[in-house]
């Protein structure tokens, strides 16, 4: 009887094991799982078109997603889909892919209350910080780097 029920928890266990997975979709049409981005760190950056500090970080943020170990996506704050949303990334020079759906309650963080914000996520999936205010690749990086060192 006990290594039926052994058996019956490991089956279980397993079928659980995707469930509640994070999974992002974006505006280029593709979904793509937290466990995607294992082995770098992503960066979520929620803006809006009337926060001029969000507009000026866009170069920035284009800069730091060309490195090899960083991808960064976007969030609207507003919520703008579809063509809106892609008018607007156009408009702004944005290079990295933005999230269709608020990220914030998969991710199990705080919807941002004030823009921009920068929410970071280790190489393992684990939500490291939330930084407000425009950012420098820079002081991304400087962020980053006092992450790993566990400070």
């Amino acid at each position: 009887m006990l290594r039926i029920f052994r058996v019956l928890l490991a089956f279980s266990l397993i079928g659980l094991s995707g469930c509640g997975q994070v999974e992002f979709t974006l505006s280029n049409g593709q979904h793509k799982s937290l466990d995607e981005f294992n082995g770098r760190w992503l960066v979520i950056n929620y803006w809006a078109v009337w926060c001029k500090p969000c507009i000026e970080e866009i170069p920035q943020l284009n800069l730091l997603n060309e490195r090899k170990n960083i991808e960064v996506l976007g969030v609207n704050f507003d919520g703008l889909l579809g063509d809106e949303l892609m008018q607007q990334a156009e408009t702004f020079g944005i290079g990295y892919e933005m999230v269709i759906r608020d990220p914030s309650e998969d991710l199990a963080i705080e919807r941002p209350n004030a823009l921009p914000a920068t929410v970071l996520i280790d190489e393992t999936g684990e939500v490291r910080g939330l930084l407000y205010g425009p950012q420098t690749v820079d002081s991304i990086l400087e962020k980053l780097s006092s992450l790993e060192l566990g400070e």
